[in-house]
């Protein structure tokens, strides 16, 4: 009889063994938890990094977005910090569609804001974002429509891929200290109701595409920053442009199509002192622009630069620049005064109209067109460097 007693409890002892490692086995594939209808990972130690919660998901189910306006994220969860909004769904392009959220309060615990975190939260107002957050995530805020001011701490150094993209009312971002390096592509594009952003001068890069179709009207540019390609493009609401004294080596302008269709933009102050830079397209279709001021830092004028700049009525050529390509200024008619300060640099019209603004280039540049009616009118304007007629112009 002992002998059986002994058995069955060493047989339960087996069993619950047995349970206890499935369960292990099982939580170590699954570290999941809910709490209050928020699902959050369990994130093992590892390279020197405690173990800490992810935010998965902020509902485990479609019913648990239904009327839901407020939601707290707590600290810790059994003496665990919760360090990540990663929103584990919204990874693979699930979006909180249906989602009635209008405020999220986050912990001091959290450091970063991953990709998609609030993606689709269309109802989001409220958001405070703690200073102990490092980075935001690419299309973090993604079509969060309610959004219409925003505080980027300055523990923030970058700001992830269209990370406020189609914030269709963000109106205000005002982003504190010397924090922040790096705006990425697209981030603030599409932010029609956009009005202001301050920058700070620790800003290195300006994104492609990040004001593109936004509503700024007034952008000063840090003097350590550059701007990449397509910018500002199609912002036809901004109406003035500042870049400050440069303080580093790096370029102002990286890349063509930089204000392309700002239609409203009406000056640029280009920076002081600044490494040297071509213009390639920067200004194509900025019709009511009028004056570029502070030209010195320009190396070269390439095709289509002041493409329909009918309004820009004068412009300095300084002596730095060595070419200005023949379709610099395509379908321009507004030109009046051409003030040319170099004395190397070959210079190419495409269109004979534009020969009668010529006549102030030294005698030493080198002028070329594309036929010899262009030629004929060059010369009859009165430009006195020698024409050359070069049909295949590049």
């Amino acid at each position: 009889m002992k002998t059986r007693t002994k058995r069955i409890l060493l047989l339960s002892l087996c069993v619950a063994l047995l349970v206890l490692c499935c369960t292990c086995a099982f939580a170590a594939k699954n570290p999941k938890i809910v709490v209050d209808h928020v699902s959050y990972l369990l994130v093992p130690e590892r390279n020197n990094i405690p173990q800490h919660y992810d935010v998965a998901d902020f509902f485990d189910s479609e019913d648990a977005m239904q009327g839901v306006k407020k939601l707290t994220i707590p600290e810790k969860i059994n003496g665990i910090p919760v360090t990540t909004v990663r929103s584990e769904t919204n990874m693979s392009k699930t979006s909180y569609t249906n989602s009635e959220v209008e405020e999220i309060v986050l912990p001091d615990t959290i450091t970063r804001i991953g990709d998609y975190a609030f993606h689709n939260m269309k109802h989001l107002s409220k958001l405070d974002i703690p200073s102990s957050v490092t980075y935001l995530g690419r299309n973090a805020f993604l079509y969060c429509y309610g959004l219409e001011s925003i505080t980027i701490p300055e523990s923030v150094v970058a700001i992830g891929r269209g990370c406020f993209k189609v914030c269709k009312n963000l109106k205000t971002v005002d982003i504190q200290g010397n924090g922040l390096k790096k705006i990425d592509n697209a981030a603030f594009a599409r932010c029609k109701s956009l009005q202001y952003i301050n920058l700070p001068a620790s800003l290195a890069s300006i994104g492609e595409q990040v004001f593109y179709s936004s509503g700024l009207r007034l952008l000063r540019v840090p003097g350590g920053c550059t701007l990449e390609s397509r910018a500002l493009m199609n912002a036809t609401k901004l109406k003035k442009v500042v870049f400050e004294n440069r303080t580093t080596d790096a370029l102002p302008i990286n890349g063509p199509y930089v204000f392309v269709n700002c239609s409203n933009l009406l000056k640029v102050y280009l920076p002081k002192q600044a490494p040297k830079y071509a213009l390639s397209s920067t200004f194509g279709g900025c019709s009511r622009l009028k004056a570029v001021y502070r030209t010195d830092s320009i190396s070269a004028i390439w095709g289509n630069a002041f493409d329909g700049c009918d309004a820009l009525t004068s412009l300095t050529i300084p002596a730095g620049v060595e070419k200005v390509n023949y379709n610099a200024f395509l379908n321009f008619t507004g030109i009046k005064k051409l003030r040319v300060l170099t004395t190397n640099a070959s210079v190419f019209v495409d269109d004979a109209e534009n020969g009668n603004c010529l006549e102030t280039l030294p005698d030493t540049c080198k002028v070329y067109v594309k036929t010899a009616a262009m030629k004929r009118a060059v010369v009859d304007a009165g430009c006195p460097g020698k024409v050359i007629v070069k049909a295949d112009l590049k």
